[in-house]
């Protein structure tokens, strides 16, 4: 053993717990994933701030992932998995099924909460979908709206079919989905909103680079990223 996977042993021998799948729901291709987790030890009721939650995908190997759509009276909460990509955390999730237990190491927030002041307009790509999905949670009653790129056209129209908000599904162009993502924000007035970006890290920064070009309050624009 590496003393890399040393030092995480102990780590998850420490500080590690446990969740289990109570349900796992594909998207048409299998390439994005729902997946439905009992959390008995989180305290979803002190969350203000959209949530990451660091999970042993393979032995040593961690990936984030944003836990939403969560119920504070049973500790569940749905887990949005991106798998369009090849890799550790993609094989995971393929392979996870009803009843499986899910280990992890932390719970802790990411950069974004909901604004009281302005609307939220919330951009980025599928990985980004339960991490918005969050932020309307802790919004309430505050719409959020803004754009999701997505490359395949029966997900675009799975995306509408099941969640009913003010996002919408565009057409991915390219990797990271910069394309569509600059002609939405340059066809829309983002002038008095908070903005939102989260997904690919290079598509974010320059995303936010040409949003900035634009005059928009530097301030206003709140950047996450989960991948290179």
């Amino acid at each position: 053993m590496t003393i890399k996977n040393k030092v995480i042993s102990l780590l998850e021998n420490a500080f590690g717990k446990s969740g289990k799948v109570l349900e796992v729901r594909a998207w048409n291709p299998a390439t994005f994933f729902e997946v439905d987790v009992h959390f008995p030890d989180m305290k979803m009721e002190k969350w203000d701030k959209v949530q990451h939650i660091k999970v042993r995908v393979a032995e040593g190997v961690y990936r984030d992932y944003t836990p939403a759509c969560w119920d504070v009276e049973t500790s569940t909460c749905t887990l949005f998995i991106d798998a369009q990509h090849e890799g550790i955390g993609s094989k995971w999730v393929s392979s996870l099924k009803k009843g499986d237990s899910i280990v992890y190491v932390g719970v802790g927030p990411t950069l974004h909460q909901p604004t009281t002041s302005g609307s939220m307009i919330s951009l980025g790509d599928m990985s980004s979908i339960g991490h918005y999905l969050a932020l309307q949670q802790l919004a309430k009653e505050q719409p959020i709206s803004g754009a999701i790129a997505i490359a395949n056209e029966h997900h675009r129209r799975e995306f509408k079919e099941y969640l009913d908000w003010n996002i919408g599904a565009i057409a991915q162009q390219d990797f990271g989905g910069y394309s569509a993502l600059v002609n939405w924000v340059e066809t829309n007035n983002l002038a008095t909103s908070t903005i939102y970006i989260a997904g690919h890290i290079p598509t974010c920064v320059q995303l936010r680079k040409r949003i900035k070009q634009m005059h928009t309050q530097p301030k206003r624009i709140k950047v996450q990223g989960f991948w290179q």
